[in-house]
């Protein structure tokens, strides 16, 4: 074949491509939904779209928020179309949705690929989350945060090292990920194992090293990822190293439970037994309680680090507020001590850390579930089994329509508001209350399992530190009116504190 033949052949075939795409996005029946972002008027250069959604997140939900409130929008990913929701009717529809409709569990399956990076068994039976149901729910909370407040001070100390009358500048996001892997890990593995600085570490590795994973393997065409997955993933040698530091518990407690069953009266009560409880039941390896474990972790470490990544920038920007803060919490403190019953009473602090989730959030959508068949939504809209869908979380948090001057950092609104409300009205604008407006940890039966345990957790490291320190933005200039907190990291839909950001700490002056 010659030259000539050779490229009206290649012509050919790119023509046929260019064909079979057009076909497809033309018989595609999400195109009856109307898309937002750059490049929406073009359905095949999605690819180009979803590049620019990467950069432009934020700024594309607002504009499909803005045009098709109360309905739904798409926006295109890499590797899909995702349909986004908005307005208190459509985001009920959603919550009331069971799970043989629209599925968070295979969206998680879909986002972090479980299938290829932790295996099936965690789909298929994820009882690891009932297990955080059930034991980090409210009522039971008492059984665990002692424990974890007596671990507050030395971890803060540990990873917040400050002197006396001298200030010291802290890497913001790597300090709070260091200071809740440990507070966590005395919940999760015990006293013991939490002060272990390469198991800590271990712990938070294994959460980048899965969304890593996750995010690469997308990429891939289903046929492909069983092949390229040990080759991307570090997911099970990040678990085996792991196993190394908790095989050992592991067996002891294997043996305990056989020996001693129901006698075992100074039996753990933390996350591990939690799960081997259920685990050798259904014998289970060690391996696969390992990777429960850590993918609890996931959630509970890395979400909770950037609120207080976030609150301590809030409060390095504006130190006017640890005078009413500080006199709340010792007024607590002295009231009920180091308790929940304490931590409940802080009214203010639970009003800036809500405000801080709703102004700043971990995701610029939330509620995420995909379709298990094909369903109509509340205003029509039909979605075809395989869509993904979302809520604007962002969007929602910053709709005046919801809150009175919402594009403003309030940081004791919500404070207002439940003194302004009766008790029983005041109890949904707690930090981890959800409602059709604020869905920064969902709505509804599957809301985030822990954030009562994640606001109880906040609450004592954020206590410990405003009592004990003074904040100050690291090299402020003197020519500027107000020193200004660095600007959040937006990549696509999440939302990361500033990375490699830092401020300025010191002892707390005591008159």
């Amino acid at each position: 074949m010659d030259q000539a033949q050779s490229q009206s052949w290649a012509f050919v075939c790119v023509g046929i491509l260019i064909g079979i795409v057009l076909f497809r996005w033309n018989i595609n029946p999400l195109n009856n939904i109307p898309t937002a972002g750059r490049f929406s008027s073009s359905n095949w250069l999605s690819y180009l779209a979803a590049f620019s959604f990467i950069r432009r997140g934020r700024e594309t939900l607002q504009e499909g928020y803005r045009q098709y409130y109360g309905s739904a929008f798409k926006v295109a990913l890499l590797d899909r179309w995702m349909v986004i929701i908005s307005g208190p009717k459509m985001i009920e529809d959603i919550r009331r949705r069971p799970e043989d409709e629209l599925s968070f569990t295979e969206t998680v399956q879909t986002l972090l690929q479980y299938k290829y990076t932790v295996g099936q068994k965690m789909q298929d039976d994820p009882y690891h989350v009932v297990v955080v149901k059930e034991k980090l729910q409210n009522r039971l909370l008492p059984n665990v945060m002692p424990s974890l407040i007596e671990e507050v001070p030395p971890t803060v100390q540990k990873y917040l090292p400050v002197t006396d009358h001298e200030w010291t500048s802290v890497d913001v996001l790597a300090a709070a990920l260091k200071v809740v892997a440990r507070t966590s890990n005395r919940v999760f593995v015990g006293s013991s194992l939490c002060l272990n600085e390469e198991y800590n570490d271990i712990s938070v590795q294994f959460a980048v090293e899965i969304v890593k994973a996750g995010t690469v393997l997308f990429l891939f065409p289903d046929i492909l990822k069983p092949i390229a997955a040990p080759i991307v993933s570090k997911v099970r040698r990040t678990t085996e190293r792991a196993l190394r530091h908790l095989r050992p518990i592991i067996q002891e407690r294997r043996t305990a439970m056989q020996e001693l069953g129901t006698d075992w009266s100074d039996k753990p009560d933390d996350v591990l037994q939690w799960i081997m409880d259920k685990a050798v039941a259904k014998q289970e390896s060690d391996a696969d309680i390992v990777e429960r474990l850590l993918l609890l972790n996931l959630a509970a470490i890395h979400t909770s680090s950037s609120s207080i990544a976030h609150v301590l920038y809030h409060l390095a920007e504006q130190p006017e507020l640890l005078g009413p803060l500080r006199e709340e919490i010792e007024s607590s403190i002295d009231a009920e001590g180091w308790t929940m019953s304490s931590f409940a009473r802080m009214w203010k602090l639970d009003s800036l850390l809500r405000e801080s989730q709703r102004y700043n959030g971990f995701t610029l959508a939330s509620m995420m579930r995909i379709a298990m068949k094909d369903i109509v939504l509340a205003n029509g809209m039909f979605i075809p089994k395989g869509t993904l869908l979302g809520a604007a979380a962002h969007p929602t948090h910053y709709d005046n329509g919801h809150l009175a001057n919402a594009e403003i950092f309030d940081p004791f609104r919500f404070a207002r508001l439940r003194e302004a409300n009766n008790s029983e009205g005041s109890a949904r604008l707690q930090f981890a209350s959800t409602s059709p407006e604020y869905i920064a940890f969902g709505h509804g039966q599957l809301a985030c399992p822990g954030r009562h345990f994640a606001a109880s957790q906040l609450k004592a490291v954020l206590s410990y530190i405003i009592l004990n320190y003074d904040f100050k933005l690291t090299d402020t200039e003197s020519c500027c009116p107000r020193p200004q907190r660095p600007p959040n990291v937006y990549v696509s839909l999440a939302v990361l504190p500033p990375i490699g950001g830092t401020i300025q700490l010191t002892k707390r002056a005591v008159c």
